[in-house]
């Protein structure tokens, strides 16, 4: 007891020392992920705690915490993934009180405390691949996800629709949002739908798009459609911004007037809450992390593919509706702050290194011995 009170008052004066992983940060990512957990480790370092962050990728400007680069075979950028794993099995975490995985961690067996984050599930990204070789790579992931969740302490998911294909998972943290970037602003003059995403794949713009075309523009002829996606699509009153700043893409969600992201899949789905903070409305397909986020329709539109130019529609026709959705999606927003997220973790963190969570059993005799012996 005396030992658990001394830990207590050390990390309410210095915080927790956390080896954060994962295999790319924003500057070279091509997925959400990176960025999810770029925000958490920042948001981490502001509450006090000491995050490193291992990766393939080097530093750059936005870093708070500090990043360890790994060793990188750029030329092998497709099998990073397979390559990350191995190059974390080489790193020595002593002196960490944590380790914080968001991927690739199934070489770290008898790593100790651990927790392992899953961003969704390969499972059901391979459900939704339109492609044969991501369908195959998604299919490989999910058993290595498997291997996963049995080297973690603690496996956390971002969703309930996570926890149930991975029902290892015992935890649910959501993903973030910076709700002090991400608020209310004035909005465009003239109808503006927005969608944030990739033209093709479980995304849809382009099917979006054609939605736009067919059924938006007749009934509002001066509304647009604000596409923020890899590549360009076509169509009277389509605005193609590309990749933007993240200055850039708030400022769109600001002035938007409804958003759409029409996925035939989500494990969560970062940009409707993005949204929800901006205050703009959600039309979302009735996608697994749409409906938790949205709660089922409670806040924002979840038509099937047939009603979502109906919806759309609706929506931009009634302003009284738009201010109802806009007024509870600040609510909901609010469940997904950094300051929320970051507590959740923290939690974890600490009932992991004071015993409140038990550890996984170790394979090899004496390791008890030597993580009591590095202080963890």
């Amino acid at each position: 007891m005396h030992r658990l009170a001394e830990l207590l008052e050390i990390w309410k004066e210095v915080g927790v020392k956390i080896a954060m992983t994962h295999v790319d940060l924003p500057n070279q990512a091509k997925g959400g992920v990176a960025h999810q957990v770029h925000y958490l480790s920042n948001a981490l370092v502001e509450r006090g705690h000491d995050v490193t962050l291992f990766s393939f990728s080097p530093a750059f400007d936005e870093c708070r915490y500090a990043v360890r680069q790994l060793p990188a075979p750029m030329k092998l950028r497709k099998l990073w993934s397979f390559l990350f794993a191995a190059a974390l099995a080489r790193v020595d975490f002593t002196g960490f009180d944590v380790i914080h995985s968001n991927g690739d961690n199934y070489l770290l067996r008898g790593r100790h405390p651990q927790i392992r984050t899953f961003y969704g599930s390969a499972k059901d990204e391979a459900q939704s691949a339109v492609r044969l070789r991501r369908k195959l790579y998604q299919i490989v992931i999910s058993w290595l996800e498997q291997a996963s969740t049995r080297v973690a302490d603690v496996n956390v998911g971002i969703s309930e629709a996570t926890r149930a294909r991975i029902p290892a998972i015992t935890t649910i943290v959501p993903c973030g949002v910076d709700i002090q970037r991400f608020r209310p602003g004035a909005k465009s003059p003239h109808p503006a739908l927005l969608f944030v995403g990739t033209t093709g794949g479980r995304k849809r713009g382009a099917f979006l798009a054609d939605i736009f075309q067919r059924e938006v523009r007749p009934r509002f002829p001066d509304a647009e459609l604000w596409a923020v996606a890899e590549k360009p699509m076509e169509g009277e009153g389509i605005r193609n911004f590309g990749r933007v700043s993240l200055d850039v893409l708030t400022d769109l969600y600001q002035r938007a007037w409804v958003f759409s992201l029409p996925s035939s899949y989500e494990g969560f789905g970062v940009p409707y809450i993005e949204a929800l903070a901006a205050g703009t409305p959600v039309v979302a397909s009735p996608n697994p992390g749409a409906r938790e986020v949205l709660r089922e329709g409670e806040f924002g539109l979840l038509p099937e593919d047939a009603q979502l130019g109906a919806a759309i529609n609706q929506l931009l026709g009634d302003a009284a509706l738009r201010e109802s959705f806009v007024g509870n999606g600040l609510v909901r927003a609010q469940d997904f702050s950094w300051d929320s997220v970051t507590a959740q973790y923290v939690k974890l963190y600490t009932d992991l290194m004071t015993g409140r969570q038990p550890r996984k059993a170790d394979p090899t005799p004496g390791h008890d011995a030597q993580i009591r012996a590095n202080g963890a």
